[in-house]
């Protein structure tokens, strides 16, 4: 029992010196305001704040040559869509004939058709891509007009081929190629 009361007697010693040792008068610590150096130092960061950035501005050039790339997967657009019901017949015609058969020929070279026309409504993705990559380049340095632009251009370029595409991926399901 004196074992115990003495292991208690030191335990409680050590936590009381303990918590004694975080206590301090508050004279023995420095102010927390703002020091001098430091009101300096926040005047000094105000001042050197960078310049405004310049308002967006498109490349010269560019949106005449996007109009451009546009106006080309718009013709494609057009030829693809020019060739789609023929092709939708003929495929429509040909569905459930065996491989290698008239009906099937013909159908497969429809089907072809179509996709030489979606391929020229693709070739304006690849400039689309040049261009958008030498865009993020001067994005790094600056103005972002230039691939905001871009991507816009690149987008509904996009969706025409992949609504293409599906047509394509449809009809060559019904083909069974």
């Amino acid at each position: 029992m004196i074992k115990r009361n003495s292991r208690v007697a030191a335990m409680a010693f050590l936590a009381i010196t303990a918590l004694d040792t975080g206590c301090a008068p508050r004279s023995d610590f420095p102010s927390l305001a703002r020091r001098p150096a430091e009101e300096a130092y926040r005047v000094m960061q105000q001042k050197q704040r960078p310049a405004p950035v310049p308002p967006a501005v498109v490349s010269e050039g560019l949106p005449e040559r996007l109009a451009a790339l546009l106006a080309q997967a718009d013709a494609a657009n057009a030829a693809f869509a020019s060739r789609q019901p023929s092709a939708t017949r003929t495929i429509n015609a040909a569905a459930g004939a065996a491989k290698g058969t008239e009906s099937w020929s013909v159908a497969s070279v429809a089907l072809t058709g179509l996709e030489k026309a979606r391929s020229q409504a693709a070739l304006p993705l690849a400039d689309l891509d040049r261009l958008e990559a030498d865009a993020s380049n001067r994005a790094v340095e600056g103005s972002d007009a230039d691939i905001k632009a871009v991507r816009d251009a690149r987008v509904r370029v996009e969706a025409m081929v992949d609504a293409q595409s599906a047509v394509i991926d449809s009809l060559r399901k019904k083909l069974g190629a």
